[in-house]
């Protein structure tokens, strides 16, 4: 292990953390947009001019597959947003990190 490296168990606290940083936030949001959403369109018509995958699905699985989707939007939206942060230029950093290239 070089000097500068952090050490094994602080990548891993920070990966958890990116972890929780994603898809808490997406979790709230696919909450808010299933409530949003299914208080207006019911799961069963959706089955009904959906694709024949979702033929045999009933309610309650509509429900879980829409509540997954919105969940999965909003993880990608949470995981770009952490991934635009970490890389983002910091002109005002002394560490090398983030600054412009010579």
């Amino acid at each position: 292990m070089s000097a500068g490296a952090p050490p094994s168990g602080s990548r891993r606290a920070e990966r958890g953390l990116d972890i929780a940083l994603v898809l808490w936030p997406s979790f709230l949001a696919a909450c808010a947009a299933s409530l949003l959403f299914f208080a207006a369109i019911d799961p069963a018509l959706l089955r009904d001019v959906g694709p024949r995958l979702f033929a045999g699905l009933d309610r309650e699985g509509g429900y879980a597959v829409g509540f997954l989707f919105f969940w999965g939007i909003g993880a990608l939206a949470s995981a770009l947003s952490l991934y635009l942060i970490r890389t983002a230029q910091h002109p005002g950093r002394t560490d090398g990190a983030g600054a412009d290239p010579p």
